[in-house]
């Protein structure tokens, strides 16, 4: 099911209530009912690739806690299981594809296009952290099975993130007391409100603009191309912060507390800086994971940068198997690298230097970000066109007064969420009395129902990762 569609908003209140209707005991049981209902829902053949994540980590963290030898050998047959489903349906079929066009091979999986399931690089990442943690004693194995799936399949969080761990979500699921909190309730209301406005009016409003632009590539001039790159930008920012923001409020609505996945990352100077507010659940998860293991910063000048490309281009290569991905993921480990060198942190202690490196960062950021929606000649080919095609700052996509408002209303929209988001980051006390929130809130929803684009809003841009 859309989390963003009025008929998720109308059908959790009956969640939340039933919940709570019930005793304690069947509190987590109620809970794996749903979620997996609704992921039944959404993407039906996917749940059997979701069982068999919760089965092969399961097993593996009990027959972890089992042994006595200490050994790696089960922990990295459990870490092999558990990631067999990501390998096959991300990455088996672009390495046939490869191979078919080098090799001119025909094979089996050439007659079939395999469909990623919804959420399995979230819920796999989120598991091998599990078996992990559970392994190096950090915390221990689910009690039950019902708690461990439901540990998989929260369905608050099942097809975008963010990627919780053990001692997050699962130390709460254990505990069989929550009870409901009113002040957690209040913020998980206001974070649904805000996620949705961000989804509907902001990120599906920028998407029209995008998709108008990029319908026609070759007829617009460099100005309207250069604006398409920095607003698919924004969409994709406040589609997936949105849906992170819907999550945080489902769950605090049933008295579990997530981190924040994203901090302002529009704000962010520098890449380091970006990554410390983006996507932040996959950041601090390849820090722990791959590079604190690989050696981190604990070694020599040259290995520390290895590790850091090495992390960074994993990180392309979750997102995608592909030379884009790739692409982007060694990029953004290059330019981190070059920071590293020159001592980039210090430079925004000026406050003169900030705002121009701010944009520079925004501007480095998107035009990566193209290597999510296009291949590389695609992005290289826009590339030019914005080089080369720039004749002026006008638009060449507005055809009609309809599009003109709509692009005036995305602009509208897009200072309202600037705004907050600069009251949140530097001002976080002003009109914070709880009266001034309800009325603010409230306009938001009124604002969300008079220009939220409904009808295009059924789905979001980081399912497909």
């Amino acid at each position: 099911m859309n989390y963003s569609s009025l008929t998720y908003i109308l059908l959790l209140p009956a969640i939340v209530l039933g919940y709570y209707a019930l005793p304690a005991r069947w509190r987590n049981a109620a809970l794996l009912a749903v979620s997996l209902a609704l992921y039944l829902l959404w993407w039906p053949a996917g749940i059997m690739v979701m069982a068999w994540v919760t089965m092969a980590s399961y097993l593996g963290t009990r027959r972890i806690t089992q042994q006595v030898d200490g050994s790696t050998g089960m922990l990295w047959f459990t870490i092999a299981l558990t990631a067999l489903p990501l390998i096959f349906f991300k990455y088996l079929q672009p390495l046939n594809d490869t191979i078919t066009s080098w090799l001119h091979i025909e094979w089996f999986l050439n007659r079939h296009r395999w469909l990623i399931p919804v959420g399995l690089s979230f819920y796999t990442l989120q598991a091998i952290a599990l078996v992990v943690d559970v392994y190096k004693k950090r915390i221990p194995s689910a009690s039950s099975l019902v708690n461990h799936a439901l540990f998989i399949s929260f369905f608050p969080i099942t097809s975008s993130g963010p990627i919780v761990r053990g001692g997050e979500l699962l130390s709460q699921l254990e505990d069989r007391q929550r009870r409901f909190d009113p002040d957690l309730a209040w913020q998980g209301i206001r974070w649904l409100i805000w996620g949705m406005f961000m989804k509907v009016v902001v990120a599906d409003s920028f998407a029209l603009f995008v998709q108008a632009v990029e319908q026609r590539i070759d007829t617009q001039n460099g100005f309207t191309l250069f604006l398409s790159v920095l607003s698919y930008t924004i969409q994709l920012y406040a589609d997936f912060a949105g849906y992170s923001l819907m999550a945080l409020g489902t769950s605090a609505l049933l008295g579990v507390r997530l981190k924040h996945n994203f901090w302002h990352p529009l704000f962010a100077v520098g890449i380091r800086d970006f990554w410390r507010r983006w996507h932040i659940s996959l950041s601090t998860w390849l820090r722990d994971y791959i590079y604190i293991p690989l050696g981190g910063s604990r070694c020599s000048a040259w290995r520390t940068r290895l590790n850091v490309m090495a992390t960074f281009i994993f990180s392309g290569l979750w997102h995608g198997a592909g030379l884009a991905y790739l692409l982007w993921g060694a990029m953004h480990g290059l330019w981190v690298v070059v920071e590293r060198l020159v001592r980039f942190d210090r430079w925004p202690r000026h406050w003169v230097l900030r705002l121009p490196l701010g944009l520079m960062t925004f501007v480095f950021v998107a035009v990566l970000f193209m290597l999510f929606s296009h291949d590389t000649s695609t992005a290289l080919h826009i590339l030019g066109r914005i080089a080369s095609g720039w004749d002026g700052f006008h638009l060449t996509v507005t055809q009609s007064v309809s599009t003109l408002s709509r692009e005036w209303t995305m602009v509208t929209m897009f200072a309202l969420m600037l705004a907050k988001e600069a009251r949140d980051e530097w001002c976080p006390t002003l009109l914070s009395l709880h009266s001034l929130q309800v009325v603010f809130y409230a306009c938001v929803v009124i604002v969300t129902l008079m220009f939220g684009v409904f009808d295009r809003s059924g789905s979001f841009i980081y399912m497909h990762f």
